[in-house]
């Protein structure tokens, strides 16, 4: 089973810079085996399964930056289960037993939105991604681009193409700076038909479209108890956990995080038994999940900072980069719409 105190303690050394990448820790992942949990029996290391969920819990626990890159990697994976051809899988498969590196990006600014123009059996792209987490340190990228209209994923082994630069001018962030989630332009690349995946809006199919959801909130739910762990230290060494104001914020936020931890589990049981739910439940359920965790995250983030006080804002206290990752990461996008989504769907459905 995977050693997470080692991968801790090697994240606690990662340089807090937005254009530092953390390959060691990245390197632990594939060591540990970690980077082939979602891959097909054949293709793993370890016999036993390892719960992707709860991976990415403490994962996140340790490092909020290499949670997030870890994250987009198993929904590469993910989307070549789902979508690639059997020579795909197989290709793709054995570089990610071997330890390389995928992610997705899918973000654009409307004005730049990616395009691909189809000539004889290529594709030449035109267009960039901005929030390419992890950017040129990964290996293979899913990106979209429009094709006729509508969206086909491509998948891009980057070291092939050298041209390719990061563009740090949009990637200033107060929190998450290990993601890197550098602007990428791909203007002037040419792909091979060969590298299309799926069919065209395939990345957009439901449920797992919104039911990526949950893994990005597993992630978050680990960065909350990392907060009430840097809680906790600080106010024993304070030799204030008699104090009976902190004691009712600890339980709070105690409850907060195994609240949360259900959801993880509930969310394993979907991903393992997918067959027993219908694509509505399924969104349902990440629409619900990851508004839960959200609310739950950010009550937490408030309870820390009245446990710690101003303390936890200085440099180098464990709360400080912990709180400002979380706030970050927080921003995901549609989270009204995921609520409003809930509220729609109970009306129809919600049983008596």
């Amino acid at each position: 089973m995977p050693n997470f105190a080692d991968i801790n303690s090697c994240c606690r050394k990662i340089p807090e810079d937005s254009r530092h990448f953390p390959a060691i820790a990245m390197q632990l992942l594939h060591e540990q085996s970690l980077l082939q949990i979602n891959l097909p029996d054949r293709f793993r290391e370890q016999a036993q399964r390892i719960p992707v969920y709860e991976t990415l819990f403490k994962i996140g626990k340790c490092n909020l930056s290499v949670g997030r890159i870890y994250e987009g990697h198993l929904n590469a994976i993910k989307l070549i289960k789902d979508h690639g051809s059997e020579s795909q899988k197989e290709y793709f498969f054995q570089k990610a037993k071997i330890g390389k590196l995928f992610s997705v990006w899918n973000t654009e600014i409307s004005s730049e939105a990616l395009r691909a123009h189809v000539i004889a059996d290529k594709l030449e792209l035109n267009g960039a991604k901005t929030f390419c987490s992890g950017g040129l340190q990964i290996d293979h990228a899913i990106i979209t681009a429009e094709v006729d209209g509508a969206k086909q994923m491509l998948i891009l082994p980057l070291k092939e193409y050298p041209k390719l630069t990061e563009d740090w001018s949009l990637w200033n962030p107060t929190g998450m700076k290990n993601s890197v989630s550098c602007r990428i332009d791909f203007s002037g690349i040419e792909v091979s038909s060969e590298l299309k995946l799926g069919k065209l809006d395939a990345y957009q199919e439901q449920p797992w479209f919104s039911g990526g959801a949950m893994r990005f909130a597993a992630v978050q739910l680990g960065g909350a108890e990392a907060l009430l762990h840097s809680a906790i230290d600080h106010l024993n060494t304070q030799n204030k956990s008699n104090d009976p104001y902190q004691q009712q914020r600890m339980g709070t936020m105690a409850i907060l995080v195994e609240t949360g931890k259900f959801w993880l589990k509930k969310a394993q049981e979907i991903d393992d038994n997918q067959q027993d739910y219908t694509s509505a439940e399924i969104v349902n359920f990440a629409d619900m999940m990851r508004s839960a965790i959200l609310n739950i995250s950010e009550e937490i983030l408030q309870l820390t900072e009245r446990s710690i006080g101003v303390q936890g804002f200085m440099e180098n206290h464990p709360m400080e980069q912990v709180y400002r990752d979380l706030k970050v990461y927080l921003k995901q996008p549609g989270p009204d719409l995921a609520l409003k989504n809930v509220g729609a769907y109970t009306f129809d459905h919600y049983k008596r």
